[in-house]
């Protein structure tokens, strides 16, 4: 099965609003073994919503469509697609129900308006949606199915999960799908791939292998599509021991979880505190520790300390220490680490220091110069990394 996105949206093209929606259907549907054949993203245009709708039936036997479904002049999609397939737009009274069900209790009063929302294509099949105003529409027309849903990110997820899922399961029951993630640091997608590849050269067709880099880290996934699942789970865990072996100490974790799930399961399984003084990233690592839900049991607290006055006030880093080495040096963030250790009360901390750019670099400290120190004063780790040049909140 050819599948195809059309997502619409002006705001989508002028960048005021990324368009995650495609990348959520394409997981989504990832996780049944299929996969996006196109995508095409165009503003509120007539002329733009009739050229992706052309296209996508020449190409795609389901076409999914996200945006233009609400009540306002530019939520125009419905009337297009009821031109295109020759239909009228034809008054809801399931749809009239669904939206006084969704605005009496709230005391808003139905205007005309509202009700624009309740004109659809003829011949069509509504899709339930419980967290807004806008239900999904599904038809049959010119050998496709076509499903249009509404652009806001979690109604277009709501859809998905409750109603396109769900039919798409009924009709692609012939194969089924298993992905293993393993997630990998401390090296490249080349080199991560330089060793992988030649030990699974026996690998079968119908399991695939792709690298997703991120700035903390490369997830490797294993995907196989067959119609033996039993098989299927056999054959690619096998081949991921296979790349998990290799890489070592290398491996983080796998299932997909992120550096900072990590982080929360080591310290809640040995029931330790953590805490971070951050100087370049300004409070970016703690952020990311926070992400977490539960995070009070394990974290403490943060030290930004930008400045020198800061380091000393409050991380009891020397002045002298401070001029003998700098700012950003393995000698500062040790004194940064203890110091936070010891002023937020926690078992370890992460200290960071670097030069965030553009300007402050030297020939011996270039921009992009980072020291880390991880412990406390009875055991630690540092390590210096040079970084492209950036924006410290991407450090």
């Amino acid at each position: 099965m050819k599948i195809s996105i059309i997502t619409i949206g002006d705001e989508l093209l002028i960048g005021q609003v990324v368009d995650s929606n495609s990348a959520k259907i394409a997981t989504m549907l990832g996780n049944l073994g299929l996969s996006v054949h196109r995508k095409w993203c165009v503003g509120d245009s007539r002329e733009e919503i009739e050229y992706a709708l052309a296209q996508a039936e020449e190409s795609a036997d389901l076409i999914l469509i996200t945006g233009g479904l609400g009540p306002t002049k530019d939520d125009i999609t419905k009337k297009i697609m009821a031109e295109y397939f020759n239909n009228d737009l034809v008054f809801s009274d399931q749809h009239l129900l669904h939206l006084e069900k969704m605005l009496k209790p709230r005391g808003i009063e139905i205007t005309d308006a509202h009700k624009t929302q309740c004109y659809v294509p003829a011949h069509t099949e509504l899709l339930d949606n419980q967290l807004g105003t806008a239900l999904g529409l599904k038809m049959e027309a010119k050998g496709k199915t076509w499903i249009s849903m509404p652009g806001v990110p979690y109604e277009m997820e709501y859809i998905m999960e409750h109603s396109v899922l769900p039919y798409l399961m009924t009709i692609n029951q012939d194969k089924h799908w298993y992905a293993y993630t393993i997630n990998s640091i401390g090296m490249g997608e080349t080199e991560i791939a330089s060793i992988i590849e030649p030990l699974l050269e026996d690998m079968p067709s119908y399991i695939s292998i792709a690298y997703l880099p991120s700035i903390s880290m490369v997830r490797v996934r294993l995907t196989g599509n067959h119609s033996d699942p039993v098989s299927l789970k056999s054959q690619v865990d096998a081949y991921a021991k296979i790349a998990e072996d290799s890489l070592g100490s290398k491996v983080l974790n796998r299932n997909n979880s992120t550096i900072e799930a990590e982080i929360a399961h080591l310290l809640l399984k040995q029931n330790k505190t953590i805490g971070t003084a951050e100087s370049c990233t300004g409070g970016n690592i703690a952020s990311k520790i926070t992400s977490i839900p539960g995070c009070s049991k394990y974290f403490i607290g943060s030290i930004v300390a930008y400045s020198y006055e800061v380091k000393t006030h409050l991380l009891n880093v020397s002045k002298e220490r401070l001029v003998e080495f700098g700012a950003v040096s393995e000698e500062t963030v040790i004194s940064m680490m203890v110091g936070a250790c010891e002023s937020l009360h926690a078992d370890f901390t992460i200290a960071v220091s670097g030069i965030a750019g553009p300007d402050g670099g030297t020939p011996d400290k270039p921009v992009g110069t980072v020291w880390i120190a991880v412990g406390n004063a009875l055991r630690y780790k540092t390590k210096k990394i040079k970084i492209k040049q950036g924006p410290a909140s991407k450090y």
